[in-house]
């Protein structure tokens, strides 16, 4: 059994990231593993310290498993490989987030600086490994982990005008977009409804929108624990997302494992996880007419809706942890 670091800007109960830092921790603790979390998130004081603080704790692992994404979620790679590289540690480095490419080109040296320092580098889907092809940066896919119990599936009989967006409230994801869609509905469905899952940032421009709009049926719960996703995805039937960038959201596997069907902007890593009309629904980022007449055909087409729904199903058994274990183990140094 190893001794293994998770390194990451980590806050729980949130999703994304972290999410996945808590799965992972949790998966290799049950195969025997010691499994910890070193938190680089902080303040800028408390950043000055971080790289001693890591090689004061870092000595008790073999492992440095660093989970970051772009601009300031870059920083675990920063302080995990120096630290490691100094430690002599095997270093494994997850990198997240759709907005790698733009990144990458603001900051190629320090970029590579880093990237070409570890001894496993992972992205999660053929998106990021394009991106990464072309900084000729070396990288092994390994997608996103996602725990599937069977009994969270609920057959829809008759799919309902009931949507619902789980993505946080931020530029990036850009639920206005949603919300104009939805607002094209009003006159031809006006049983449909609307919850809108998290918070974030624009939290209050978002209903300041729904209020101009005079949205009818549209409920903002505010930021919940990543544990209630699943107890808020069972009330509804269809789940929305249009972000602008994106890799490979676990927010789209999670309706998929939850019985919804899935409508999102055509972006990123998404087109990599969701087959067009096989697996869920894609339309063209920021447009808001495509995407309500998405909404309508999926409730007048029941019977390829729930078609689309069956197959996605299955399409998530690749992020079974059972089928992930032996990569991640691999890239450790490790055999199950």
């Amino acid at each position: 059994m190893s001794k293994i670091l998770l390194i990451s800007n980590y806050r729980s109960g949130v999703g994304g990231i972290s999410g996945q830092v808590e799965i992972l921790q949790r998966k290799l603790r049950e195969e025997g593993h010691t499994v910890d979390i070193f938190n680089t998130k902080a303040s800028p004081l408390q950043r000055l310290v971080l790289f001693r603080k890591l090689r004061k704790v870092g000595k008790a692992y073999e492992v440095f498993h660093i989970h970051c994404c772009s601009d300031w979620g870059f920083l675990p790679a920063v302080v995990g490989v120096s630290v490691g590289r100094r430690l002599g540690k095997r270093i494994v480095l997850t990198y997240h987030g759709g907005g790698g490419e733009q990144f990458f080109e603001r900051h190629p040296k320090l970029v590579r600086h880093y990237l070409t320092r570890t001894d496993q580098n992972i992205v999660l889907s053929g998106f990021l490994a394009q991106v990464f092809n072309r900084f000729q940066l070396p990288y092994t896919i390994i997608p996103n982990i996602i725990e599937l119990d069977t009994t969270l599936f609920r057959q829809r009989e008759i799919l309902k005008p009931d949507f619902i967006c789980t993505r946080a409230h931020e530029e990036l994801y850009n639920i206005p977009c949603i919300l104009h869609a939805f607002s094209k509905l009003q006159d031809s469905l006006p049983e449909a409804t609307l919850t809108l899952v998290g918070g974030g940032s624009l939290h209050g421009e978002l209903m300041q929108i729904s209020d101009n709009l005079e949205l009818k049926n549209v409920t903002f719960t505010g930021r919940v624990d990543n544990s209630e996703i699943y107890r808020h995805l069972d009330r509804a039937d269809i789940l929305l997302s249009a972000p602008k960038v994106d890799n490979m959201p676990v927010s789209l596997l999670e309706a998929m494992n939850a019985g919804l069907l899935v409508i999102s902007s055509r972006v990123g890593g998404v087109p990599f996880i969701i087959e067009e009309g096989r697996t869920g629904i894609l339309f063209e980022s920021d447009n808001s007419d495509e995407l309500a007449e998405k909404m309508r055909l999926s409730i007048d087409n029941q019977e390829n809706s729930k078609s689309i729904i069956q197959q996605a199903r299955h399409a998530v058994d690749t992020y079974r942890w059972e089928n992930i274990k032996d990569k991640i183990l691999s890239a450790y140094g490790l055999h199950s």
